[in-house]
């Protein structure tokens, strides 16, 4: 399966110092703590096109779509380039939860209604009511290690796979295999480094990579 979208978000567990003033103004003015409901900015987003990149801040999060991905490496070089750049106007406070999730896609020979055939014979079949389905989708949530992977997977047309993405990739199949791995770990007021990001990144994407090949293989078409 080809990887054609990253999004990977850390979540922090004190405001990003950029929404800071607002915060202490308000206590200035009433002397008490922000209400969490109350946020004091939706923050803000990011789109440079011709990178394919969304970068998304707000107080409680900062996140990175990434678009247009050539290989695993090139991913994980820019996303890192954008994390630096923005720790370099302000540090990342400590993380309550660091997320990555990757989409893949692979081009199927079949047409949708076979494929949903297909789907149904390899992971329905002991349900009776599945056969009345036209259509389905699987989810699964794992452990790895630490981490938690919830696995989201099924036939699409290519209507619904271009509404997945931020970017509309130049070339989408008619039918495919589509599979999103949201890979995650919570975490209580952890400091956040390059090497942990980097290293979160890269496990991210060779454990989708390799769950990507596993439900490949379900489906070999002969």
């Amino acid at each position: 399966m080809n990887l054609l979208q990253v999004i990977v978000e850390v979540r922090h567990s004190t405001p990003l110092k950029l929404f800071r003033p607002y915060e202490e103004l308000y206590r200035s003015l009433t002397g008490k703590e922000l209400p969490e409901k109350q946020s004091p900015l939706p923050g803000f987003e990011l789109t440079v096109s011709e990178k394919q990149m969304r970068i998304i801040v707000d107080p409680r999060r900062t996140a990175i779509a990434l678009g247009d991905i050539p290989n695993i490496g090139y991913c994980v070089d820019n996303i890192m380039t954008v994390f630096r750049r923005i720790s370099e106007f302000a540090k990342l406070p400590p993380l309550s939860r660091i997320g990555e999730r990757s989409y893949w896609v692979k081009e199927s020979k079949l047409d949708f209604d076979e494929l949903v055939s297909a789907y149904k014979e390899k992971i329905y079949k002991p349900i009776n009511i599945a056969g009345e389905a036209i259509d389905v989708g699987t989810s699964f949530i794992l452990a790895s290690g630490e981490y938690k992977a919830n696995l989201t997977f099924g036939p699409m047309e290519s209507p619904q796979l271009e509404s997945q993405f931020v970017f509309k990739p130049p070339k989408l199949p008619e039918v495919a295999m589509f599979l999103d791995v949201d890979y995650s770990l919570n975490m209580e007021q952890k400091e956040i480094t390059e090497r942990m990001l980097r290293d979160f990144v890269n496990t991210g994407l060779n454990y989708a990579s390799e769950q990507s090949k596993r439900i490949e293989s379900l489906f070999k078409e002969k």
